[in-house]
């Protein structure tokens, strides 16, 4: 078992820890004693490496139990998802039973660290040693690269939050009329308040419609300096803007 300060992390990557539990599963029928995994790994029973094998199992939450080892439910899903859905589910819950992968993954909300930010996030989560940290910077970096594959990019919770608040400012503000001008070679497509009109190009149906966008903009700044109470023309449709200059537009 790898440490680093307080926090145990598997001491072999993810993929190698699934591969001896489908050899568990296949081979063992699930179950297996420590001696008959030393064997199937071509170890000493009671050697270092096979025992920090066995613990990434545990960390990972791959087996159960102690001198026999069993494939736990969660392996079970992670070799044998009834669906791609649940296969990523399964192999996202095994990285999140790794505290310290879970502290990083958040730290740098999803994102794959450059080594500097990566040894300086490590002493600040863990508080151990610098050399310590340094030495087992190599394979937490890759447990960190394997992490973000499968639970992908963190979403900010703090930015959901602002964006609700900025949403629902905004849908106090009294409504302001769409308007879209266009022109088509000898034409001028004009929309204002849901009433649209369709004129020639022309020098005087240019002015009108400039006129007509500067009068929506001081109706804009009146609603952006007002309170919100209500009493801003928060129910105005604008008519009163838009009917004098459409009339204005079919006479000219």
């Amino acid at each position: 078992m790898a440490k680093l300060g307080p926090f145990s992390y598997p001491d072999i990557r993810f993929a190698d820890a699934v591969e001896i539990a489908q050899r568990i599963a296949t081979k063992f029928h699930g179950t297996v004693s420590v001696k008959g995994l030393a064997w199937e790994l071509g170890m000493a029973e009671g050697s270092g490496t096979l025992f920090a094998k066995v613990a990434a199992l545990r960390d990972f939450g791959l087996v159960e139990g102690r001198g026999e080892l069993r494939i736990s439910p969660l392996a079970q899903r992670v070799l044998h998802p009834t669906s791609p859905a649940e296969g990523k589910e399964a192999r996202a819950e095994s990285f999140q039973r790794v505290e310290l992968l879970r502290l990083l993954h958040a730290r740098f909300n999803g994102e794959i660290p450059d080594d500097v930010s990566l040894l300086v996030g490590l002493e600040e989560i863990s508080r151990a040693r610098r050399d310590e940290i340094v030495r087992r910077a190599s394979l937490i970096q890759k447990h960190l690269t394997d992490a973000v594959r499968i639970l992908g990019r963190k979403i900010n919770s703090d930015k959901i939050e602002e964006y609700s608040e900025n949403k629902q400012i905004i849908e106090t503000l009294p409504t302001v009329p769409q308007v879209s001008i266009s022109g088509h070679a000898d034409r001028i497509y004009l929309s204002v308040a849901g009433k649209t009109l369709e004129v020639p190009l022309t020098e005087a149906y240019l002015d009108v419609a400039i006129s007509l966008l500067g009068t929506i903009r001081t109706e804009l700044t009146d609603v952006r300096s007002s309170d919100f109470s209500g009493s801003a023309t928060q129910d105005n449709d604008y008519s009163d803007i838009s009917e004098p200059i459409t009339r204005n537009l079919a006479q000219q």
